[in-house]
């Protein structure tokens, strides 16, 4: 075992773990180095009483979703990652608790899994949720979406657990969402409750596939990448621009640094070559902000989470 790493935090904990574990395979990056360990909880209870220890070790946590939303460095990372992977949050209940058109959605969902079974038994609200790769915990917790909506749109609820192992739920009403963000404490999310609307399931995999193939015509869907890299920014008239046309403006379509290089289909989609550097993909991204900032007076912020033992973000202004 990692010595960094007490055995008092795994003896007798109901969950599958993994030491120095590869994290690369499991983000949509396809680079960066290993998590020193790899906690994969079989119930809510041992979740619990794994962030319980977590916190009495004094140990960072970090919760692994589908991997599509961020950048593991190379050098790894410290502390405890959490995937929540299994059949106890893997799980959907949709009409729960006889509340009709709704589902319950524990944070290890696939949320494209997800939309496909909510089409076929047809209820409508995770449409616009086509062709973004996300679990319910992380698509909830940014409030994932684009052009056709955003998640928080069908969200009713969401359950958070505390570093005591004390799960609250949070009203809609109470969580603000807003562009790619939610104001739900920085507790791990347990669960999400959807309010969806009756539809016509032949018209609804209509409207699934439309926004789709419009996602796929005008995005590299097929290279390492994270998505869209960076916020589309505010300007001064409260109007949000385009962090793609900003960086195609200063020239940057198709630019590489070292293993990572600019899509040349949409310029917010930066990519890793198979077996690229991790931070080959962060200094492109810091290298995107300056010339952006040079060209276009605008300064650009980072959408995609970054992971890393000695990374620190770029404080905002």
């Amino acid at each position: 075992m990692n010595a960094s790493i007490p055995t008092s935090l795994t003896d007798g904990l109901d969950a599958i773990i993994e030491m120095d574990a590869p994290l690369a395979a499991q983000t949509w990056f396809g680079v960066g180095g290993n998590a020193d360990m790899l906690v994969r909880p079989q119930s809510e209870a041992a979740l619990k009483e794994l962030l319980r220890r977590c916190h009495n070790e004094n140990k960072t946590v970090r919760v692994l979703g589908s991997g599509a939303n961020l950048l593991v460095l190379d050098e790894g990372v410290d502390g405890v990652v959490i995937k929540l992977d299994q059949p106890a949050f893997t799980q959907w209940t949709l009409h729960a608790d006889g509340q009709k058109n709704t589902a319950h959605v524990p944070a290890g969902v696939d949320v494209l899994k997800l939309l496909n079974a909510c089409v076929r038994e047809g209820l409508d609200g995770l449409c616009q949720m086509a062709g973004i790769p996300a679990s319910m915990g992380g698509a909830t917790r940014m409030n994932a979406g684009g052009k056709y909506g955003c998640i928080g749109d069908a969200i009713h609820s969401v359950a958070t657990m505390n570093h005591r192992g004390e799960v609250r739920v949070h009203p809609h009403s109470a969580i603000q969402f807003s562009y790619r963000h939610s104001a739900l404490p920085q507790d791990l999310i347990v669960w999400t409750l959807l309010q969806l609307t009756p539809g016509d399931p032949v018209a609804l995999r209509e409207k699934m596939l439309d926004i789709y193939k419009f996602k796929k015509d005008s995005q590299p869907l097929a290279q390492h990448s994270a998505g869209c890299l960076f916020r589309n920014p505010v300007g001064h008239d409260g109007t949000r621009s385009s962090a793609g046309r900003l960086i195609d403006l200063a020239g940057l379509k198709g630019f590489t640094h070292g293993s990572a290089f600019v899509s040349a289909e949409h310029a917010n989609f930066v990519c890793a070559n198979k077996g690229g550097r991790a931070n080959d993909v962060l200094e492109l991204a810091r290298i995107i902000q300056e010339r952006v900032l040079q060209s276009q007076g605008v300064d650009i912020e980072m959408e995609v989470a970054v992971w890393g033992r000695s990374f620190q973000p770029k404080e905002k202004k």
